[in-house]
């Protein structure tokens, strides 16, 4: 049995990572996730099929051409796949893979398509901030729905992703209001506060879990901003991936409460 949820596993982090790459390329351009419903050619704008949108194997198999044109597909869309299927993996082997488990899986296209859109774009949606908070909301709805006793689960369980939320959301803007007045410049995005509130509801009260949260996040920070200023020669580096390599890290290491594993 664990082999075949591993390939169920594997086959979800496929699938998000064909969807991670269409977050990725649309929310920037604010193209509907939901009107369009076909992906197109970014350069003879072409309805793509099914060969075409075969996560990783389509890229491989056209060898990096796009079958309509012949116009080169960018490393990065594989790259973006890999990385979904790289955290839902991650993800399988620390929660496995059950009905009360299974909304975690949902976050990874979430988490990869911030962290290529901060640093292509530096921002991070309002969208996918959303998302995080509504895939936890699901979660713990599953988890108490799932419950031998649901009421007793919801109220046992409810004041501390509530509370996690105000509380990272509400120290993150004090941090950017704080440095603001300090530096008189932006040192924190208002997209990485809604981040912080959309965590928050995951971690909740854990205090090792907010601890480590900060420590990771900087020590991502120092390691990308290095990388970054080399490749680019710009010394201000988008501070959300840092986060979501962080909140991946603490997720993996401090499961959320309501989360029966």
């Amino acid at each position: 049995m664990f082999y075949i949820k591993a390939v169920i596993a594997a086959g979800l982090g496929l699938i998000f990572g064909s969807f991670a790459t269409a977050l990725s390329h649309r929310l920037p351009r604010e193209i509907s996730m939901v009107t369009r419903v076909h992906s197109q050619c970014p350069s003879c704008h072409h309805n793509l099929g099914l060969p075409d949108l075969i996560p990783l194997f389509s890229w491989l198999f056209l060898k990096g051409k796009c079958r309509h044109c012949g116009a080169r597909i960018g490393v990065r869309y594989p790259l973006i796949e890999l990385a979904t299927l790289g955290v839902c993996m991650l993800f399988f082997f620390v929660y496995g893979l059950t009905p009360q488990t299974i909304a975690v899986f949902a976050l990874a296209p979430v988490l990869v398509s911030i962290i290529d859109i901060d640093f292509g774009h530096q921002i991070i949606p309002d969208s996918l901030n959303l998302a995080i908070l509504l895939i936890g909301v699901a979660a713990f709805a599953v988890n108490a729905a799932l419950a031998a006793h649901p009421v007793v689960f919801f109220s046992a369980h409810i004041v501390p992703p509530l509370a996690g939320a105000l509380l990272y959301g509400g120290f993150a803007w004090l941090l950017r209001r704080g440095a603001f007045a300090v530096l008189k410049r932006e040192a924190l995005g208002l997209g990485d506060v809604k981040f912080f509130a959309a965590a928050g509801f995951w971690l909740g009260l854990n205090a090792m879990a907010a601890s480590l949260l900060m420590v990771v996040s900087g020590g991502a920070g120092v390691v990308l901003a290095l990388l970054w200023k080399k490749r680019t020669g710009e010394a201000e580096v988008p501070f959300g991936p840092s986060l979501i390599i962080a909140f991946i890290v603490v997720l993996c290491l401090f499961p959320p409460h309501f989360i029966s594993l």
